[in-house]
Order: structure tokens, then C-alpha cells, then sequence
């Protein structure tokens, strides 16, 4: 097959990828700007301050909280991830309808609302949330989105390819010059902006798709950090009743200066507080990976998995959602994460419409044998 006939086919694929996905990228594109900085922008919504963490005051407010909902209990607190020194507790409810407190680290109740599926009672961020991640289809919806951003990875490598100048012309690519002609300068553009954004958007596109596919994936790249057994948890000797302030207190205790991140409770079948601190230098800007399971019987350390000295493929896996979202490179890196997003959807309707206008420019095929004779 000759050249030509192979960057035909390469360019036939890459119109015919973009019009069938055109849709779904678009909207995964636009969802993707609206995340970028969700969690700054929707802590900021919340009236109220963000006094730094007291463990004790934090601990009776979740007493009061449970006290004020008989029948419920607390099961988790995560960081809010906006502003620091604020908190999500998760309430749990009957059938899996939960709650959502958000309080400072004084304990003061800021906000409280559900935490479901119905886009009723949630706000944007959680409806872009579960657009972006599952199509509101749960793991299948995570799976077709996760085989949607593989085919976008294929169809940007193709117009890497196209695009790429011939003879090293990479000034008048990278930078199309005025032209007369609009469809022209719309078609440089569209090639420009991709050549400008091929290897971030490539970094970003594969890092989601990973984690798209984290169910079968996870396991092996985190077998690095089993929990505890139960067995070996029930062995310890109970030596009075262990608490939030407990449990974040040992877990700090082990990793000085490190921000507390997530607490989950004790179940019947784990009977033991998990404890996730970020350290600093940790690839999250928020979300910090370091885990140290405390026993709810003992208030002694279970397991203790340090995020600097997991193994490479671990360290790896911990870092796709910050390679994702930019904050691998802090402030800078999420800034160029929304222009991706950005310019993907740009590129995704410029495509159309290019293909529309030319569709439309073409001579019907009676005319053209009639204009043919």
C-alpha cells in the first residue's frame, strides 16, 4: 500500500472516530473543565471558617451529630479537598441513602446534605462527577467511558501522524499563518491546537483511561498494601474503647507534619480505624495515600504503609489520578489540564463542523454527473 493510500485510510479513520464519539468526548471534555477546581469552588459556596483540626472537639461533635439521628452512625470522614482544615463526615442512612456533613476541624457543622444518585438533591459538581466518571450506568458506564477514552487516545495518535509537517515544518504548523479562505484557517487551526496539546492530552487521556479500568487493575498494581486479617485483629487485647481522636492521634503520632486525610470506621469484619495521612511531596495535592490501620480494640498499629517506600508499580498506580487532573504539577499542571479539556472540545466541534461544511459544499452526486456530461 502506497503512502498516500495509507494517510487516506489514517484520515478516514480519524474523521469517522470523531463524528461516531464527537458527542461523548464533547461532554467528558466539558465535565472535565467543570472538575478541575470543583473542590475549591464548591468549599468556597460554604459559609463558615476552617479552623485547624482539634481531634477531641472533633470527636464530641460527631457524638452530637449521632445523638441527633438516632439509628445512624458515622462511618467515614474525608478532607474536603477545597479549603484546608474542613471535613466531610458520611452519615449512613437506611438503604444506602447517606448523608454528607461538612464541618471545620472545630467540629462546627457547615453544611448537610445527601449523597445518592439523584440529581434532584445534588449539586452541578456532583452531576458532572458521575457524568464524567460512570454516565450515571455505574461500573459499566465507567467501563464504556474508560473504552471511549482508549479509542480517543487511537484517533489522537492518528491525527498526530496527519498533522505532523512534512520536511520539518514545524513553524508553519505550530503557527498557521492569516488566510483568505475560512474553512483554511479553521483546518490549520484544528491541526495547530492538536500538535500544541498531543503529549499532555496523551498523558491525561491515558491516565484516565486506567483509571477507568481500576476493578481489574487495582488489585495488582496495590497488592502492595493488604489490610490487616480479621483474625489477627480480633487477637488484640481490648484495653478500652478506642476513638476517632484515638486513631488520629496514633496514625499522626507515626508520621509528624503529615495532614490527615480520611478516616474509615471500624466494621464487624474489620475491626479497625483506617487512617490515611499525605505527607508532603505525596503526588496528590489533597488526597494523601499514606495508611496506618489502627486497631479498635488496642488503639495499637495494625499495618502501616508508608507512600514513599511502596513499590514502584504501587507508586505508580497512586499517582494516574494526579497525572489525570493536572495536580501532579501542582496549580500550573490543573490550569493546563483545563485548557486540554477545553481544547478538546473546541477541536471535537471544530472537526464537526469542518466535516459538516464540506459535506454540504459537495455537489449531490446526480449534480455531478450531470455537471460531468
Amino acid at each position: 500500500m502506497s503512502r498516500q493510500a495509507v494517510l487516506a485510510a489514517l484520515r478516514s479513520t480519524h474523521r469517522r472516530l470523531g463524528l461516531l464519539l464527537a458527542g461523548l468526548w464533547a461532554l467528558q471534555a466539558i465535565t472535565g473543565v467543570m472538575l478541575v477546581f470543583h473542590w475549591e469552588i464548591d468549599d468556597w459556596t460554604v459559609a463558615g471558617p476552617a479552623r485547624a483540626l482539634q481531634p477531641a472537639a472533633f470527636e464530641r461533635s460527631l457524638v452530637a451529630i449521632e445523638a441527633a439521628h438516632p439509628g445512624r452512625s458515622v462511618s467515614a470522614v474525608y478532607g474536603s479537598a477545597g479549603r484546608p482544615d474542613r471535613y466531610d463526615v458520611i452519615l449512613d442512612g437506611a438503604g444506602g441513602h447517606n448523608d454528607v456533613l461538612r464541618l471545620d476541624g472545630g467540629g462546627e457543622v457547615l453544611r448537610m446534605r445527601p449523597s445518592n444518585y439523584d440529581p434532584v438533591h445534588m449539586g452541578v459538581f456532583q452531576v458532572a462527577t458521575y457524568l464524567h466518571q460512570t454516565l450515571f450506568a455505574h461500573q459499566r458506564g465507567t467501563w464504556f467511558i474508560g473504552l471511549s477514552g482508549l479509542v480517543l487516545l487511537i484517533d489522537v495518535l492518528i491525527g498526530v501522524k496527519l498533522a505532523w509537517p512534512v520536511g520539518g515544518r514545524w513553524a508553519a504548523a505550530l503557527l498557521p499563518r492569516p488566510r483568505a479562505d475560512a474553512r483554511a484557517i479553521a483546518f490549520a487551526w484544528h491541526r495547530a491546537a492538536g500538535l500544541w496539546l498531543a503529549l499532555p492530552a496523551t498523558l491525561l487521556f491515558a491516565a484516565g483511561v486506567l483509571l477507568a479500568f481500576e476493578d481489574p487493575l487495582a488489585g495488582w498494581f496495590d497488592d502492595a498494601r493488604p489490610p490487616p486479617t480479621a483474625a489477627s485483629a480480633a487477637s488484640e487485647p481490648a484495653l478500652g474503647p478506642v476513638t476517632f481522636a484515638t486513631a488520629a492521634h496514633v496514625a499522626s503520632a507515626r508520621y509528624p507534619g503529615a495532614a490527615l486525610w480520611a478516616v474509615e470506621w471500624p466494621k464487624a469484619d474489620a475491626p479497625w480505624y483506617k487512617v490515611e495521612l499525605r505527607q508532603a511531596g505525596e503526588p496528590r495535592r489533597a488526597a494523601g495515600v499514606t495508611s496506618v490501620y489502627v486497631s479498635s480494640r488496642s488503639g495499637r498499629v495494625l499495618a502501616d504503609y508508608d507512600a514513599f517506600r511502596t513499590p514502584l508499580k504501587t507508586r505508580v498506580w497512586d499517582a494516574l489520578y494526579a497525572v489525570h487532573t493536572g495536580e501532579i504539577a501542582g496549580v500550573a499542571g490543573r490550569v493546563l489540564a483545563l485548557v486540554v479539556g477545553a481544547s478538546l472540545f473546541c477541536l471535537t466541534l471544530l472537526g464537526v463542523t469542518l466535516w459538516w461544511v464540506r459535506r454540504r459544499g459537495r455537489p449531490k452526486p446526480r449534480l455531478a454527473m450531470e455537471q460531468a456530461r
